[in-house]
């Protein structure tokens, strides 16, 4: 029978040439028993696809690569995994993509990633000066020149990339900036995040550059606002946030796993093989298992699995009364974690955003429709 799958693998694990003050894997790395796991050997990597293939049996398998720094690893062991992936015995269908810091591209990079039709994230948080806040490496250089030059190389190969921008305090502050900057430089698909603090610490209190609620609300009025001024003139920038609300006046639902309200099991593989349902919850405590020791059967019908995605649904009670309840959903459930009564940290934000926005969403919702 064939089956679909999705998977995110850790080559690398937390190893990384740069150290980004606000990297949630980072902090995450810290907190556990074994910090670094180590590059994954290309036999993990053989018996992860066979696995794989077994399940899909010939049905579709997305594998995404993040880190750490997912390109540490070095370019055989790519040209390994797309080796592996056509000698699949069962046909399976093999998709690839790649969360990168774009340090490290270069020509022989960037030409494989092309030839194999790898989607590459690369992440850049806008303009040099809000960049270099946060994305600096261990001895607290610069990076933005370094991305920069190895987006440039990705351009010269027509590799199909998105940027993964991080929302900071200083970025909101900066947004409209922020924005020229991106239009400037042709980047039309983004993806911005708010950053996350550590699952110890208050959220919005502990460092500069974390997100206060009023903070991010406005930025998501006024990124909306940018957006939609350029929607209405048919030069439409995808924002995956705000794409996946117009899905939903398009009559589709949520693709993104951190909109849809309920966790589901996203298979976050670390370079030993050691499983987690979710790449913020990769703590030893979370583990659901190892792919070298078990199916992916197995893994999905054990308690831990299930617990996990079913505590996803412990939202606070009002959520059931809101009037954006079949928009919002409760979010993701890494920002409730450090509530008390299951709110999400963003609630507010969120309230906010959905009053003054969604009939505009739906005027350009009616554009698409023609």
């Amino acid at each position: 029978m064939k089956r679909n799958i999705s998977l995110m693998i850790k080559p690398s694990s937390s190893k990384c040439n740069l150290k980004c003050k606000y990297c949630f894997y980072h902090s995450i790395a810290d907190a556990r028993d074994v910090k670094d796991y180590g590059f994954m050997s290309k036999e993990t990597l053989r018996e992860i696809i066979n696995k794989v293939d077994d399940y899909c049996d010939g049905g579709n398998c997305n594998i995404g690569f993040q880190g750490g720094e997912s390109l540490l690893v070095g370019l055989d062991f790519y040209k390994e995994l797309v080796n592996c992936t056509k000698e699949a015995n069962n046909k399976t269908k093999f998709n690839y993509h790649i969360q990168t810091n774009g340090t490290l591209i270069n020509d022989d990079i960037a030409k494989f990633l092309k030839e194999n039709n790898f989607l590459v994230g690369v992440s850049l948080d806008g303009t040099k000066d809000i960049h270099n806040l946060n994305r600096v490496d261990s001895l607290n250089r610069d990076s933005f020149n370094s991305v920069m030059k190895g987006i440039n190389v990705l351009k010269k190969y027509d590799v199909d990339f998105n940027i993964l921008i991080v929302v900071t305090s200083a970025l909101c502050k900066k947004i409209e900036s922020v924005y020229k900057f991106l239009k400037k430089n042709d980047f039309k698909y983004l993806q911005f995040i708010p950053c996350l603090d550590p699952l110890e610490a208050e959220n919005g209190q502990t460092y500069n550059y974390s997100l206060k609620v009023e903070e991010y609300s406005k930025f998501l009025l006024n990124l909306f606002n940018l957006w939609y001024k350029d929607a209405m003139e048919g030069n439409y920038i995808s924002i995956r946030y705000f794409d996946n609300i117009l899905s939903l006046f398009l009559g589709q639902d949520y693709e993104s796993c951190d909109m849809r309200g309920v966790c589901s099991c996203q298979h976050i593989i670390e370079s030993d093989g050691s499983m987690y349902p979710c790449d913020f919850y990769t703590y030893e405590k979370y583990s659901i298992g190892n792919i070298l020791e078990e199916s992916f059967d197995e893994i999905h019908n054990k308690d831990e699995t299930i617990n996990f995605m079913k505590e996803s649904l412990n939202k606070n009670p009002k959520c059931s009364i809101c009037r954006f309840e079949n928009i919002c959903r409760g979010g993701c459930r890494r920002h409730r974690e450090n509530s008390e009564d299951k709110s999400n940290y963003y609630c507010q934000a969120y309230y906010e955003f959905f009053s003054k926005t969604l009939e505009r969403f739906q005027i350009v919702a009616n554009k698409f429709r023609g």
